[in-house]
């Protein structure tokens, strides 16, 4: 895949930053067209005027029916006039055109897809990568990603459903574009109160309640204990159902919140 493929070993070997999570930058559009193009012209060249229309459309703009200055060109015009989020809708929306292909190879140009899409995501700082499945989830640390997967792994225990439930709609919140925060914040701690409530068999408790009953029968360090209740205070403060101010946690700390529950019900569930 020549998108990007010398820069991109640069940046490989640097620590990026990805937090832009509110933006398209323009340049990011007009490589993202020429990823497509790239595609087609090679592949399917009788369907660039289609690919041209599929982008106008998918933005909100009438194609044109024989833009003067080439289907290129146009698509680079409609997509810098659109507003930033349909950019990430794009992105999708081609991905499940990409993977019809009627080409016997198409398995390989969805994997060229996605490389180019997230080198060019990567370049300009943006906070998704598109996954194998055509989805746009937030990047993490390698680590966390292992603690996201585990913690998956475990709620498909059928006793832990209304947890599994609350971590969906949590990792769904985490990974929209815009992060709607206190709806992660919210959801994942929900996940871990109700994965706490299944393991201490005390399914009509508060979490203060369960951490009462960790730190009385010593089936944790007070610390860890301690720990969990700092974070229980936090959540009744700022995002659950008692809150007490504004939602203003800051996408690091929205962060940190979204990790610590992971880490959390992972600790629950392996007591």
């Amino acid at each position: 895949m020549p998108i990007r493929n010398f820069s991109s070993q640069l940046q490989n070997s640097q620590t990026a930053t990805r937090n832009i999570d509110n933006d398209a930058p323009a340049g990011l559009r007009h490589e993202f067209v020429d990823l497509v193009f790239l595609i087609y012209e090679q592949n399917l060249p009788q369907n660039v005027r289609q690919i041209y229309q599929i982008i106008a459309q998918t933005v909100g703009v009438q194609p044109s029916n024989n833009p003067s200055s080439g289907y290129r060109h146009a698509a680079s015009r409609e997509i810098s006039q659109a507003d930033w989020p349909r950019v990430y809708d794009l992105i999708c929306r081609l991905w499940s055109d990409v993977s019809a292909l009627p080409l016997s190879h198409v398995s390989t140009l969805m994997e060229q897809y996605r490389t180019g899409v997230n080198r060019i995501l990567a370049a300009y700082g943006i906070a998704w990568d598109l996954d194998q499945t055509g989805v746009l989830l937030r990047v993490l640390p390698p680590a966390v990603t292992l603690q996201l997967n585990a913690a998956f792994q475990e709620l498909n225990d059928p006793r832990f459903a209304t947890a599994l439930s609350s971590f969906q709609h949590g990792m769904d919140a985490y990974n929209d574009r815009p992060q709607r925060g206190r709806d992660a914040c919210k959801n994942m701690f929900d996940s871990l109160e109700s994965v706490a409530k299944e393991i201490y068999s005390m399914p009509t408790a508060t979490f203060g309640q369960v951490l009462n009953a960790a730190r009385a029968n010593q089936s944790m360090s007070s610390e860890t204990v301690s720990i969990l209740d700092k974070l229980y205070q936090m959540a009744n403060s700022h995002f659950r159902h008692g809150m007490t101010t504004p939602f203003t946690l800051k996408t690091a700390e929205i962060d940190f919140v979204v990790v610590t529950c992971l880490a959390g019900i992972l600790l629950f569930v392996r007591l």
